[in-house]
């Protein structure tokens, strides 16, 4: 029996600095807090995405079970491939925010350089749960 994918909404923020802007590919891995994971390709709209202090708006088709509760996402990975536009650009990506209809799943300040030449995937895991002392999750910066 097929199941309805699940609509995920991801927004990209990248930072205002100069040449912070990629043609690049970003690719995206999140991780649920029960285990199920969505993935996305490519992130591409139209017209030019991740440029210089632009808000990029993506949907993405998730598993009917991903995001089946209201915890945070446990993982979310990003891949910066080079050059399929040409060329191997830096990006600085500011935020990135993952919603599931209204409620917001996850949210991160990256504020960081990332370079396809050196690393090429990074994210963040999440170190401790939405019960912690103050409500919010806790989240650690991977390099992989």
């Amino acid at each position: 029996l097929f199941k309805k994918p699940k609509r995920i909404d991801v927004t990209v923020e990248t930072g205002s600095k100069f040449l912070a802007g990629t043609n690049d590919a970003i690719s995206l891995l999140l991780r649920d807090s029960q285990g199920v994971v969505c993935t996305a390709e490519y992130l591409n709209n139209s017209g030019d995405d991740h440029e210089r202090n632009s808000i990029d708006k993506y949907a993405l088709c998730c598993p009917q079970d991903f995001a089946k509760t209201n915890d945070s996402l446990s993982m979310l990975i990003v891949g910066h491939k080079r050059g399929y536009k040409g060329g191997a650009d830096d990006w600085f990506v500011e935020r990135i925010e993952v919603h599931r209809k209204d409620f917001l799943l996850f949210t991160y300040r990256f504020h960081a350089w990332t370079n396809p030449g050196k690393i090429t995937m990074f994210g963040v895991s999440k170190v401790t749960s939405s019960h912690s002392d103050n409500g919010e999750p806790s989240y650690s910066f991977i390099r992989l």
